[in-house]
């Protein structure tokens, strides 16, 4: 039995004692009949509208899919490696041709006609199941599994949900009574359990849960786990010929391009409201009837009147069973008269009679219980109340002796407090001396370390002096060396400098002299840049060769001249 049973079944009963009494009508009647406007009750729900396009699709594209699993493709390759004899654990015929091509893996002589190699190449053949259309299966799956679970929570979340609100506001007054509810009320259920069993689109939303079901069922095949263990594939996906030969595979490949291409929720949601106001005299009688349970729960607990109201409960009860029976024994009474002019047989007497001891000895068993609780309860009572009174006794003694406590505590205080001052005063005394003779000790130790300073300072000193005497020294060496390498760079830089333009003149009058001779190729080009740079260098370096020739050249020819005018003015003056 389920919440909403239980709850029904109750109210039911609730009514049923409500409705017959007159004091319990007139006050329904009168909170039901009162500020109407004020009643408002409110529910909204949700109605979801589900294409069946891509369902279609889905379901009719799953059924090729597990075909697809069931092929099992896998890749056969081979792992092969030369090991040690010892570690070989079977030969093949790929070891046989291996230890052919390889001779030199036979370092032993072999006794008999055995041949027995120091190593041999092992080949192991492996199915690799990790193939390019397994991983799209798993790829598609996981697409599918996404793709149904967010329209299928979205449409529950939509569909089974309930949203209601209740406002109430009177104020009933009475002779004897003035009560004012303020009632406001909002609830909201999630996945409700009456919405979902009763939903309008149930159909579509089990098949939503079958194939959410069933991808999950294929994911779960030792195939798909094996390619969950290998990197995903990521669009845009490659056709194989598999991909595009093999029907099954074919039909997936179609079933995914038609999922990655689907822009669309796929649903429709349309908000149903429900307003009740006023409610109508049904709705408005129960409503009463709660406000009314609330009034005298409200009464009972502010009063703290339940153990009387369950006494008056349990009295009332044994006056209902005694009057159940006094109707019983008139009953029986006629039934006797009955019997008495044989109006009926002494089976059926004996029947009813069985039946009103049966109801008579309930009696006494209720009647016995509750004799039983009341002498408890007078029990319990006698003895709260004396409990209650050593209680007041023990409150009382309790407060003379926290009384005397608190005057102890004030004098130990007081006590306490004198010896603490005391004792800060001791305290700053002792520390006014140590701080004397501490700063005494501080002051006498800084004096010596001062000292001991100074005299470090002084030996670092002449020690730095003589260390800066020693360096000006090296430095000046060190300044003579750098400036007799200068001038030893700078003759070997002009010596360098006159060989290169020796050089260059040189080779210009290798150029010339070859020319001359005509012993120049016809395939030497200097037209190009680099060719060209280096004639116009050539060229430099000649003409300083001749203008510093020339210039010797030229003081030969006057001291030549020189020489013939002096000669010739002698052989004037001899003749």
């Amino acid at each position: 039995m389920n919440q909403l049973d239980v709850f029904y079944r109750a109210w039911l009963e609730y009514r049923a004692v409500t409705t017959k009494n007159r004091d319990c009508s007139s006050q329904r009647r009168n909170i039901s009949r009162t500020d109407t406007e004020s009643e408002t009750l409110t529910v909204i729900r949700n109605v979801c509208d589900v294409d069946e396009d891509w369902i279609c699709e889905i379901e009719k594209g799953l059924v090729y899919i597990e075909k697809a699993i069931k092929e099992e493709r896998q890749f056969i390759y081979s792992n092969g490696e030369v090991l040690p004899i010892e570690k070989v654990k079977h030969i093949s015929k790929d070891s046989v041709q291996h230890l052919a091509k390889h001779s030199n893996l036979i370092t032993r002589e072999q006794e008999g006609d055995d041949i027995i190699p120091d190593k041999l190449y092992s080949v192991e053949r492996l199915n690799d199941y990790t193939v390019y259309e397994n991983r799209f299966l798993y790829m598609l799956l996981c697409y599918l599994r996404d793709f149904v679970t967010i329209r299928y929570d979205k449409i529950l979340e939509f569909s089974n949900k309930y949203d209601g609100s209740l406002t109430l506001n009177k104020t009933v007054v009475t002779p004897s009574q003035k009560i004012s509810y303020s009632i406001e009320l909002h609830e909201e259920r999630n996945n409700d359990k009456y919405l979902r069993d009763h939903n309008e689109a149930k159909d579509i939303i089990d098949r939503m849960d079958l194939i959410l079901k069933s991808v999950i069922a294929l994911l779960a095949t030792p195939l798909m786990e094996e390619q969950a263990k290998v990197a995903m594939l990521k669009p845009p996906i490659t056709k194989t010929n598999v991909l595009k030969m093999d029907n099954n595979f074919k039909a997936a490949v179609a079933l995914y391009e038609y999922v990655v291409s689907y822009d669309k929720e796929g649903y429709t949601v349309e908000p149903r409201n429900t307003d009740i106001s006023p409610f109508g005299d049904d709705i408005g009688d129960e409503i009463a009837d709660v406000c009314s349970l609330i009034s005298f729960l409200t009464y009972e607990h502010g009063l703290d009147i339940e153990g009387v109201l369950k006494s008056e409960y349990e009295l009332e009860q044994i006056r209902r069973k005694e009057q159940e029976i006094a109707q019983k024994a008139e009953q029986l009474k006629a039934l006797r008269r009955k019997l008495d002019n044989s109006e009926m047989s002494s089976e059926e007497y004996i029947l009813a009679l069985e039946k009103q001891i049966k109801l008579i000895n309930s009696h006494m068993t209720s009647v016995d219980s509750l004799c039983r609780d009341i002498a408890e309860l007078k029990a319990s009572e006698k003895m709260l109340k004396e409990t209650v009174e050593q209680r007041e006794q023990d409150i009382v003694a309790l407060n003379e002796e926290m009384a005397a406590r608190e005057l102890k505590y004030f004098e130990d205080i007081e006590r306490l407090k004198s010896e603490h001052i005391q004792q800060i005063n001791e305290m700053s005394a002792r520390h006014e001396q140590e701080k004397l003779e501490l700063t005494q000790k501080h002051e006498e130790e800084k004096q010596e370390l001062i000292a001991k300073n100074n005299e470090r300072i002084a030996a670092m000193q002449s020690r730095m002096d003589a260390q800066k005497e020693m360096a000006n020294e090296q430095i000046s060496a060190i300044q003579a060396k750098l400036n007799e390498s200068e001038a030893q760079n700078e003759a070997l830089g002009a010596e360098k400098k006159e060989l290169a333009d020796n050089n260059l003149s040189l080779e210009a009058r290798i150029k010339a002299l070859r020319i001359e001779q005509g012993l120049v190729a016809s395939d030497e080009d200097y037209t190009d840049k680099q060719g060209f740079d280096e004639l116009e260098k050539q060229l430099e370096a000649f003409v300083a060769f001749y203008e510093s020739q020339w210039g010797e050249a030229k003081k030969k020819i006057r001291k030549k001249l020189l020489s013939y005018d002096k000669l010739k003015g002698e052989k004037k003056r001899k003749g």
